[in-house]
């Protein structure tokens, strides 16, 4: 019988939070580990870019500082040397050796001071146009107070690319402006150093001037060299009060998070910045993450899994103890009923034997009327009597091999009869229903009892479903009072008013009904001991407001010469 157990569904219940619990635990313990080490990523990649920004100052610092050395050197040769002549051999070749040793600087030049070229590490090719309006040169004209001048990214006249200016003034004998010394130094030669370092696609380096126009930027980008990033978060906030940091931003050129790490040279007024894209610094933790979520969706359908199975063995213990249970208390119920069945029915015989005779020696009519009267109630006891027997599993069976489709349909319109016109009855019978041994009778009388109880449940009317089907070892396991083998089974289901789970529990005890006067209590007892002592099982499955399905299992035969 399926009967809830409230002390089951409370085990069930905290099995299931219990597991949830290990799972919620497991979760929790998958995402803390994550985020700490996405913490680690984090600062890992703030040291890393910290450290990088601290080479890339070094080299820059080397650079600018070797680009004034050569300055200088320029300027004293020219001061020993007041009255050169414009583009002397000797010392325009003096500058080519110098800017051999400098690989990021195009040219070197000297401007007069009227602002046209005396010596070109370029001559003759660059042309004789003057340069005095270029800032630089007017930057040392108006301040002779100037010492090294970091000029903004112009383009070339004489080529047409980019260059930066480094220049240094020029003074005469008495004092006066002589005119300045220029390296011009090339931005594509760093834009090369910092594709060499094989950073990501989307992290960036940047040497700017202080005053936060853009120098270079690697990895190159159109219209990037000259532009004025004074209103950046680097110069308008961290600059000003610190002259090196790290700090996490969303840059304004693509909208991309990254780690800035920046350090203005001590020297000269220039500032390095790296910035490290989060997305490629955190692809290998999202990776962590993926592998993580399918370790942990694996340990939690294992848990769910392994819960699931706990839960399904459990209930099939405890309906197996239950059933069992069940079984001994209606086995000790039927020996108490069949013992005392046994001495009624004696008693009954007595009495039977005495109105008899009684009947066949009055000649008193009245007399014999009340003896036909209590004959009458004898036999009813009687049969009273062979209902309490069939519970107790002591009636003696006739037992042949049966084909419960065949009896089913040779007492088809009884059926149908005793269902009544309100009920629709649906007969579905089985193609591979095993044949067993029954008595036919008994199980003629406990089928028209299932189906009188079913007319009874459905006062409205209703449907009444018969089935056969062949049993297989597996339905057989669940059922603790069956061996393994073949069944034939019969099911009857109604849509009637079903049972509650204290009535379904004591449905097979003798003399409990719902009925009231109009029931004996033995109905689904005898059916109960009936099939019990044809060696197979009830059960019974029924929920209030849908109705109650009743499956009866008999021994099957597997052949003509097989036994059940």
């Amino acid at each position: 019988m399926t009967v809830p157990d409230p002390g089951r569904t409370s085990s069930i219940y905290w099995i299931g939070a219990a597991a949830t619990a290990a799972m919620l635990v497991i979760v929790a313990a998958a995402g803390a580990w994550l985020w700490a080490a996405r913490v680690r990523t984090i600062e890992a990649g703030e040291r890393s870019v910290s450290a990088l920004v601290r080479v890339l100052e070094e080299q820059t610092a080397r650079s600018f500082e070797a680009v004034d050395l050569t300055l200088l050197g320029m300027i004293d040769a020219m001061s020993l040397n007041p009255s050169l002549p414009a583009h002397d051999a000797r010392v325009e070749e003096s500058m080519r050796q110098r800017l051999r040793l400098l690989p990021y600087v195009r040219a070197l030049y000297v401007i007069g001071p009227d602002g046209f070229i005396t010596q070109d590490t370029d001559h003759p090719k660059t042309p004789q146009v003057s340069l005095a309006d270029r800032d630089y040169f007017q930057a040392h004209a108006k301040d002779p107070s100037l010492s090294l001048h970091i000029g903004e990214p112009l383009i070339s006249r004489s080529l047409g690319t980019w260059f930066v200016s480094v220049s240094r003034r020029l003074d005469g004998p008495d004092g006066r402006f002589d005119g300045i010394a220029v390296a011009a130094v090339e931005p594509r030669y760093f834009e090369r150093f910092y594709r060499d370092l094989h950073l990501g696609e989307r992290d960036s380096i940047g040497l700017f001037r202080r005053d936060g126009i853009v120098m270079v930027r690697g990895p190159h980008r159109d219209g990037a060299i000259g532009t004025d990033w004074s209103e950046n978060e680097v110069f308008r906030v961290h600059l000003p009060t610190a002259p090196s940091g790290t700090y996490r931003s969303i840059s304004l050129l693509d909208r991309e998070d990254r780690i800035f790490s920046y350090r203005s040279l001590e020297t000269y007024p220039l500032v390095v910045a790296v910035g490290l894209a989060e997305a490629d610094l955190l692809a290998g933790w999202w990776r962590s993450v993926a592998v993580t979520g399918a370790v942990v969706s694996a340990l939690a359908l294992l848990i769910l899994a392994l819960t699931s199975l706990w839960v399904k063995r459990r209930s099939e213990m405890e309906r197996a103890v239950h059933h069992r249970i069940q079984a001994q208390k209606l086995e000790a119920l039927g020996r108490m009923t069949g013992g005392v069945a046994h001495d009624f029915n004696n008693l009954m015989a007595v009495v039977a034997s005495g109105l008899r005779l009684i009947r066949g020696r009055i000649d008193n009519e009245e007399v014999r009327r009340i003896a036909d009267t209590a004959s009458a109630a004898v036999e009813r006891g009687t049969r009273l009597t062979q209902q309490m027997l069939a519970f107790a599993r002591q009636q003696e069976l006739t037992v042949v091999r049966a084909d419960l489709n065949e009896q089913i349909a040779g007492m088809e319109d009884l059926l149908r009869n005793a269902a009544g016109s309100a009920v629709d009855m649906v007969i579905d019978v089985g193609s591979d229903v095993p044949s067993c041994l029954t008595d036919q009778t008994q199980f003629d009388t406990a089928l028209l009892n299932l189906i009188v109880n079913a007319r009874d449940a459905m006062p409205s009317g209703g449907t009444i479903r018969i089935a056969t089907w062949r049993c297989a070892n597996d339905d057989a396991r669940r059922m603790p009072n069956l061996k393994p083998g073949p069944y034939a089974c019969v099911t009857v289901a109604d849509t009637g008013q079903g049972m509650n789970p204290d009535v379904l529990k004591r449905a097979l005890e003798p003399f409990f009904t719902t009925k009231g006067s109009k029931g004996t209590g033995l109905g689904l007892s005898q059916v109960y001991g009936f099939v019990r002592q044809s060696g197979g099982d009830v059960r019974i499955a029924s929920e209030v407001g849908v109705g109650t399905t009743i499956d009866l299992f008999f021994p099957g035969l597997e052949s003509r010469g097989g036994s059940s």
